[in-house]
């Protein structure tokens, strides 16, 4: 029987600082950033299905754009909660309910277009040999811990890494580690779901992640995801 992976594409966020426009809906080089991730998901003989979770104010907004685009392995559509967590949580819930034979299980940001199938694929093969793997990248620039105004400590540069998704987990795995978070009292905001995973004592591989595999915040990173689409673009 062949594997079951689906991802879980997390774009459920308020765009804080993107200065009252709304990332994910933004035209990036003339097609919506949600999109140009969708399509890489979509294209990728390796995924079979894709749950979006998104805001609630856009769950209206998503099936009119499924509804254009055709995707067919959207699965599902879902409000996503207040915080990152009860978000992948509430696409967990989903996946479990459309598609409850699912091995592998991918944690994708919306806001990182530039993800690719090569990425999605050195993904699963990290997680078949480790249970739960995530895409990272060595940090270039030397970095310095601070209390105050005062640097304490400078950490080895060479053991630091940037984390980035996809995040790509056995799928019985990643629901025990949101599940037994969820039923903490005085549950508290985790960075990321490595992290909940690490907090039932698993180890989590890393695998290589590009530099350009870059997430969406500002309006400088727009500026420069511009850019690299035109890069991409113009080599075609």
């Amino acid at each position: 029987m062949q594997e079951r992976a689906a991802v879980v594409i997390v774009a459920a966020g308020s765009s804080r600082r993107m200065a009252g426009r709304d990332k994910l809906w933004t035209p990036l080089a003339g097609r919506l950033t949600l999109a140009r991730t969708v399509d890489v998901f979509e294209a990728c003989p390796l995924i079979q299905a894709i749950v979006l979770v998104v805001h609630p104010t856009r769950e209206a907004d998503s099936w009119e754009l499924l509804a254009e685009e055709g995707w067919r392995k959207v699965i599902a559509v879902v409000a996503g909660g207040p915080r990152r967590q009860d978000s992948v949580r509430v696409g967990l819930e989903a996946l479990a309910r459309h598609l409850p034979d699912t091995q592998w299980v991918l944690v994708h940001d919306g806001a990182r277009p530039f993800v690719s199938s090569s990425l999605i694929e050195a993904g699963l093969q990290a997680a078949r040999l480790h249970q739960a793997a995530v895409a990272a990248v060595p940090v270039k620039d030397t970095l310095k811990v601070v209390e105050g105004r005062y640097v304490c400590e400078t950490p080895e540069r060479a053991r630091l890494w940037v984390v980035q998704t996809p995040q790509v987990f056995a799928f019985s795995l990643l629901w025990e580690a949101h599940h037994a978070r969820s039923a903490q009292a005085g549950e508290e905001e985790v960075s990321d779901d490595a992290a909940l995973v690490e907090s039932l004592g698993y180890r989590v591989a890393i695998f290589p992640g590009s530099y350009t595999n870059m997430k969406i915040t500002t309006q400088e990173d727009f500026l420069l995801a511009e850019y690299l689409v035109q890069q991409e673009t113009g080599l075609r």
